[in-house]
């Protein structure tokens, strides 16, 4: 043996025992022997996986995959960093290839299943999901998803139907399929269903967080058969234990708020190229509206839809990790402004097989980071979708979000928030004077052909008779307005937290002030 395998071979025993550190030195000294060994090249690469050291493990992973492209255990390491950098339009040609290696693998195929959902390719990942069935694969999550899949495509009985069998086969985890089934808008709670939910509630067996979400489906159980005080009931619940196992934060959202107010635009901007694509951020509050917006202009044959993205949120984070957010944004240089601008709209064009003149990013949390993208796209369209105060807050204080948002589980906490949005909205408003178009969801729904008129005149877009019949589309939507944006515009939406006024009159008299300020802000 010589002294290369040897070495090899003491490595591989002590990466077996978990002893990494020892099994390092000795890859190591293979790899200082023969730098192309791409067995060591591996076995460092998923050592530094472990200590979570993700820009070494990549190199060595990468150097190992031009090696030995159809390695399991590379490509698999290298999935696992995708996952972790949260780059999956990476995973999935990974993934791809594994399936492709381990066509029997039921953990690769769940995988990319899940991949596929993230980057909007309903049809794979669907198929996906279906083999898992097939296959007898054993996670009760196969039966959620495609849930979801069918929720996504408004195949409302289809999807209840598999988050029914998501619940019985999910032990004490079926809070998530009753919310499932409640956030399913066309799913009508019997009077069995609500008993099941009763006694469900009484479960001492569950989670703090599997509660919440049995009294979020409660609430909506009870506001279907018009039981207002017990849905108001389950409504406090449920956000009572959602708040103690995610408290908002609000000194760190308040104190970003504040650092902002002070930015200034950079002089640099005037400098850049215009680029090509114009993209068209659609933000303001969740639950405002801004998925209808998004279906609206999805429609139109020059605008490509996505996601809500999560760039310029990861660029802010950046900024803020390599010296402050808005000191940073404020001293952008040229060549910075221009490399996030690559690099947002390389990561944006893995949507599309052709590039379309305008890509909608619908995060509504990108109100936040209007100065991060006015500096990157002088030219972006920005839409911000405004709802009444009083319903907007309710109808987010009886939504469950599976991440963000941790505001929305206290009264207090929507009503922080809510001034906090409209105080930075003011702020680029100022810096931005007629650059950000103000939608009024009730406008919208009272009057669609003007307002829908007026939104792609602002964006330059010529008039398409498709965008007035938006509830045609049979594009995916993937948030919990999917079956709202299926119809045409209903007033029902209006006023819907009139029904709570008499048991929150304190709460909702603050929420009515706010209403009342943001009127005159952005319509006065």
């Amino acid at each position: 043996m010589s002294v290369i395998e040897q070495y090899l071979s003491q490595a591989e025993s002590l990466f077996q025992s978990k002893n990494y550190s020892s099994a390092r030195m000795y890859a190591r000294k293979v790899v200082k022997r023969d730098p192309n060994n791409a067995s060591a090249l591996t076995m460092l690469g998923l050592i530094y996986l472990q200590q979570q050291q993700l820009q070494e493990a990549e190199s060595h992973l990468k150097a190992a995959q031009a090696l030995v492209p159809t390695s399991v255990n590379v490509l698999a390491g290298l999935v696992r960093i995708s996952e972790v950098k949260e780059d999956h339009f990476a995973a999935l040609q990974l993934l791809q290839q594994l399936c492709e290696l381990e066509p029997t693998s039921q953990q690769y195929r769940y995988k990319l299943a899940m991949v596929a959902t993230k980057v909007g390719n309903m049809a794979l990942a669907e198929q996906c999901f279906d083999w898992c069935v097939s296959n007898n694969m054993p996670e009760p999550a196969v039966m959620l998803n495609l849930g979801h899949i069918h929720k996504a495509k408004s195949n409302t009985d289809i999807a209840a139907d598999f988050y029914k069998k998501y619940i019985s086969l999910s032990g004490n985890q079926y809070g998530v399929g009753y919310w499932s089934l409640a956030d399913l808008k066309r799913y009508q709670f019997s009077a069995d269903d609500i008993s099941e939910l009763e006694r469900c509630a009484g479960d001492t067996q569950l989670s703090a967080s599997n509660h919440s979400l049995i009294q979020f489906a409660l609430c909506k159980a009870f506001e279907q058969h018009e039981q207002v005080d017990k849905a108001c009931q389950a409504m406090l619940k449920a956000n009572e234990l959602m708040s103690s196992q995610r408290p908002f934060k609000q000194a760190l959202f308040s104190n970003l708020v504040f650092s902002l107010l002070k930015h200034l635009p950079s002089a640099q901007i005037d400098r850049q190229a215009v680029h090509s694509q114009t993209p068209i951020f659609i933000v303001g509050m969740p639950r405002s509206g801004t998925t209808l917006v998004e279906q609206i202009l999805a429609c139109h044959t020059q605008v490509g839809a996505t996601d809500e993205l999560p760039f310029m949120e990861r660029f802010a984070l950046q900024l803020e990790m390599s010296g402050g957010y808005q000191a940073r944004l404020n001293n952008l240089t040229a060549t910075e402004m221009n490399a996030f601008k690559v690099k947002y709209l390389a990561e944006v064009n893995h949507y599309f097989d052709d590039a379309p003149v305008y890509v909608i990013d619908k995060n509504p949390n990108n109100f936040l980071h209007i100065g991060l993208i006015k500096s990157l796209f002088p030219q972006a369209k920005i839409i911000n979708v405004v709802r009444n105060t009083v319903d907007n807050g309710l109808s987010v204080f009886k939504q469950y979000f599976s991440h963000g948002h941790d505001y929305s589980y206290s009264l207090d906490g929507i009503n922080t928030y809510w001034g906090h949005y409209l105080d930075i909205m003011a702020h680029w408003d100022t810096l931005y004077p007629n650059d950000i178009l103000h939608v009024c969801f009730e406008q919208l729904v009272n009057q669609p052909q003007a307002q829908i008129q007026r939104m792609l005149d602002y964006c330059g877009l010529e008039t398409q008779a498709q965008c007035f019949t938006f509830y045609e589309s049979k594009r995916a939507v993937l948030t919990p307005s999917a079956s709202q944006v299926r119809q045409p515009m209903n007033p029902k939406a209006i006023g819907q937290s009139d029904k709570y006024r008499d048991y929150l009159p304190a709460e909702i008299a603050k929420l009515d002030a706010i209403a009342q300020k943001a009127a005159q802000q952005f319509f006065g």
